[in-house]
């Protein structure tokens, strides 16, 4: 399966719900029948219904199932930080000794712009050629 046919799915379960073939309150099935129904592995039920869920198409109730829920966002909101904020490390326990050293090292420079932006690029889930090597 390509990579991006989860979002198919997850786009014709949305079109359903927009066409009012499934409405808010009705129950998907369990992910392993979904994956059986279609032919498809058991994690890639899970990535559909992640990415339901992400859009907020769908609610899950711990032993109940997994349930249409009426709410329709378009987009997903991103989430912000202040710009000052201050990092709390106060639930960290370094593990190693010294590790303290090894975080502070790791962290310098990252107040640079330039040094986040790299940092927090977009990337693929093979990661760049660099990373593999």
């Amino acid at each position: 399966m390509s990579k991006f046919e989860y979002v198919k799915l997850a786009d014709a379960i949305a079109l359903d719900i927009s066409n009012g073939m499934l409405r808010p309150g009705d129950r998907l099935p369990p992910q392993r029948n979904f994956a059986y129904d279609r032919g498809i592995a058991v994690s890639t039920a899970s990535r559909v219904y992640t990415e339901l869920l992400r859009r907020g198409l769908v609610v899950g109730e711990v032993g109940r199932g997994t349930f249409i829920s009426g709410a329709i966002r378009r987009e997903v909101e991103a989430l912000s930080e202040p710009r000052d904020a201050r990092i709390d490390f106060e639930v960290n326990y370094p593990l190693l000794p010294q590790q303290w050293a090894m975080i502070a090292k790791s962290l310098a420079g990252l107040e640079r712009v330039e040094a986040l932006e790299s940092a927090l690029r977009v990337s693929t889930s093979t990661g760049t050629k660099s990373a593999r090597n």
